[in-house]
């Protein structure tokens, strides 16, 4: 086969997806503007896209350019990267192979890939484990030029067969096409048309070990310190930024009842360590539940009635930086870079003048923590193990992309040596998640993707369905981790709430129901946050990521009407997502997506739903079906009737339809 520079040939014995081989990358980037000794780095989905891997470089005979090289230990697949020095980022001058999107290009570094023109290797995201397990999806980019087909020929030991491929998604470079094959246990060969003469060997990863609870989990995240109170509290008002509002775990105990009966299965609940901060995640001592909260005594109250209620307790561990309180930050706040725990944090290495601790985004008294230290590391697995003996389920791992890899492995290894059916939930910003979710680090991660195209195309109304369902589709190629190994919302803790901005963009009577609606017809699993239940949203939203203060207001001890509408509409879905399988574990296809109108299907063993959103004028849409022509209305939000096939619609509305022979 042709060598692609810098790719790495296919290995002629199949081998795990997941074995890692030493690849030297040799790059040339231009940096104009840039100081002749600004250090280069390589970013993009060898990484995380943020924090750069540096390269040793060495000018050229050309102003502004440098050679980079390093060596990358790396699984096989096929990586988008840049190169960026002093500011400025550069393709790889040296490799032809690139990848655009939206007309921004990267280069490509291909470990065992397929060479030009197909865009393709035996690995994730290309090769995934369908839900059910009984079959992968593969997924396969052609560059345009090159054909707008490819069919598929595949082989095992007891069966083969040729597949011709549907297109999936485009990008401004390839074409992408999809087709499922059996899992078999063995090895399977295939071969694509137009391709390389030589095949493809896939191994499968293991069989998917996600435990069952989580595949049909509802979670529901709670900032613990604007929940609720200790029983007797006062409550309600708002203290503002950054200061606490007293909020208590045996409030959020007194309110399982309500939320078992919504739906929920799964709380996730916010750092409740003794922390420097009413949000604490900046840690003071991560082995310790804070007393203000109730400490050891009120979690175990918690942790024993969520779990009679059949509810479980998804804990959230953050390790990325302390607070003022942590005893080894006191030390080097005192002695400076003469402390015994001086190389427990990261330091600045200024050209001039001595070096000072990093902190935390633009604050001055949140040091980040050296997570390849071995006593900071020891600290992290012993806080990780704690948190296991206290019955939680599982954890969420915060900035999981900052956490080095091996460590990452660590913790999920150590959570489920006491916890086995344990979930692992990595707050993960990049797309490209299958890195983390195929290599033992994360059983699941968070998709912001799915959150932004939601929020601009149901809340603020920026973009078109066409281009809604295609970012959808591209993120389901980047993701390589289908159905539960996603988990989606359109309201975060650290986002405006999705109603406050859907109310921002069109006034007092938009809510943020559409946005739910469509969450809980999507696959993957769902989360709500707290007080999305009663349709909660602010005056004055800031947009400003992690300091979404006034959308972090306490939750009314009791909902006023327009709340208890909403928590019934909410109600009503999740019991619909429960009792219908096609919504919960169903395969997805878009049926239709122009202008302010949205149809895709979900489809399980023969259950059939439709499910219809219209942001624009009223409309009248025709669900023909020759082979299921039997349809009726499910579910409606907002104006809608189905008459025969034909669906009616009035703007801001949505339903879910059965389809029957």
């Amino acid at each position: 086969m042709p060598r692609q520079d810098p790719t790495t040939p296919l290995p002629h014995d199949p081998a795990s997806p997941r074995d890692l081989r030493p690849v030297h990358l040799r790059a040339r980037g231009a940096f104009p503007g840039a100081k002749p000794g600004a250090p280069v780095e390589l970013l993009g989905e060898v990484c995380d896209w943020q924090t750069g891997i540096p390269l040793a470089s060495t000018p050229t005979s050309k102003p502004d350019e440098r050679i980079a090289e390093a060596t990358l230990d790396l699984p096989v697949g096929m990586y988008s990267y840049k190169l960026r020095a002093g500011g400025s980022w550069s393709l790889d001058l040296d490799n032809p192979r690139t990848r655009s999107r939206d007309r921004i290009r990267n280069s490509v570094l291909s470990i065992g890939g397929a060479p030009e023109p197909l865009l393709f290797a035996p690995a994730p995201p290309f090769v995934v484990r369908a839900p059910e397990d009984d079959h992968c999806i593969v997924t396969a980019g052609v560059r345009r030029g090159h054909g707008t087909s490819l069919r598929l020929s595949w082989e095992s030991d007891d069966a083969r067969g040729t597949i011709e491929m549907t297109r999936a998604a485009e990008e401004d470079e390839h074409l992408f096409f999809r087709a499922e094959l059996p899992a078999a246990a063995g090895v399977i060969r295939i071969h694509f048309d137009p391709g390389p003469n030589e095949a493809f060997s896939l191994v499968l990863a293991p069989a998917d070990d996600l435990p069952a609870w989580w595949k049909h989990a509802v979670l529901y995240t709670i900032f613990v310190d604007r929940f609720a109170p200790r029983p007797g509290a006062s409550w309600g008002h708002d203290p503002g930024r950054d200061r606490p509002a007293g909020g208590h775990i045996d409030g959020i105990r007194l309110a399982l009842p309500r939320l078992a009966a919504l739906g929920v299965t799964v709380l996730y609940l916010t750092p409740t360590i003794l922390a420097a901060s009413c949000h604490r995640y900046d840690l003071v001592d991560p082995l310790q539940i804070d007393p203000a909260l109730g400490g050891e005594p009120a979690f175990e109250r918690l942790a024993a009635e969520a779990r009679a209620r059949g509810i479980r307790i998804l804990v959230d561990l953050a390790f990325s930086h302390a607070g003022r309180g942590f005893p080894p930050y006191e030390d080097v706040h005192a002695r400076g870079l003469g402390s015994p725990f001086a190389a427990w944090f990261h330091w600045t290495t200024p050209s001039r003048g001595a070096p000072k601790l990093r902190h935390y985004g633009r604050r001055k008294d949140a040091p980040l923590l050296n997570l390849d230290h071995p006593e900071v590391r020891a600290l992290v697995l012993s806080a990780t193990s704690r948190w296991a003996k206290r019955g939680a389920s599982g954890l969420r791992l915060d900035m999981a992309a900052e956490v080095p890899h091996d460590l990452a492995v660590s913790i999920r290894d150590t959570f489920r040596r006491e916890i086995p059916d344990a979930v692992v939930l990595g707050e993960l910003v990049p797309a490209h998640a299958h890195r983390w979710t195929s290599r033992g680090a994360l059983d699941c991660a968070t998709d912001f993707g799915f959150h932004d195209v939601l929020v601009d195309f149901l809340a603020k109304r920026a973009i078109p369905a066409e281009l809604a369902a295609q970012r959808l589709a591209r993120l389901d190629l980047d993701r390589g981790a289908p159905g539960a190994r996603s988990l989606r919302f359109v309201s975060t803790h650290d986002h405006p709430r999705f109603t406050s901005i859907a109310r921002k963009h069109g006034g007092p009577s938009r809510s943020g129901l559409l946005g739910l609606f469509v969450l809980l017809a999507w696959p993957g699993v769902p989360s709500l946050l707290y007080g999305e239940e009663y349709d909660l949203f602010a005056e004055t939203p800031i947009a400003e990521p992690e300091d979404v203060w006034p959308d972090r207001m306490p939750l009314p001890l009791r909902p006023d009407s327009a709340g208890e509408r909403a928590f019934s509409i909410i109600r009503s879905l999740l019991a619909l997502r429960a009792s219908h399988p096609a919504l919960g574990r169903g395969a997805l296809e878009i049926l239709f997506a122009e202008g302010g109108l949205f149809l895709f299907r979900r489809t399980h063993e023969g259950e059939i739903l439709d499910v219809a959103v219209n942001v624009a004028s009223p409309v009248d849409m025709d669900l023909e079906d020759d082979e299921f022509p039997v349809a009726s209305l499910l579910f409606a939000l907002g104006e809608a009737r189905l008459s025969g096939q034909t669906l009616t619609l009035a703007a801001d509305a949505a339903a879910l339809v059965l389809r029957a022979r």
